[in-house]
């Protein structure tokens, strides 16, 4: 049988500062580790809200641009409007004075040709008992 051999006090002394730098560093490693996280937590959470604010600025601006839009959709409809209206407004009196120069042309000759009528037939009255 083979001889067991036991380690000195020495040896287990530097097994046990091995093991220890060992552990040290994985508790370095491992506190490493939690500083990456966190920070990329951070980071991650600063870019959404960043992300979030250039998005609450673009609805803005796009609110703004459209709310820009519309009010000067609605002055030149507006314009036109007011337009059209003097446009029929013009018709209407150019239509209400032309009905009322056949109104009054119709009237002048309708008594014009009662008045030649009545001429003639007191002309004839007259010319036959005269």
């Amino acid at each position: 049988m083979q001889d067991v051999r036991c380690a000195t006090t020495e040896e287990v002394a530097v097994l046990r500062e091995r093991v220890a730098r060992v552990e040290g560093g994985h508790d370095h490693l491992r506190d490493g580790l939690d500083s990456l996280s966190r920070q990329f937590s951070e980071l991650r959470r600063d870019l959404t809200q960043a992300i979030d604010e250039n998005a609450a600025c673009t609805r803005q601006e796009i609110m703004s641009r459209v709310e820009t839009i519309g009010r000067s959709t609605q002055r030149r409809d507006a314009e036109v409007s007011d337009r059209l209206a003097r446009i029929e407004g013009g018709i209407r009196l150019a239509n209400w004075l032309t009905v009322t120069v056949i109104a009054i042309a119709t009237t002048l000759l309708s008594w014009a040709r009662m008045g030649d009528s009545f001429w003639h037939m007191w002309a004839h009255v007259l010319a036959t008992h005269a």
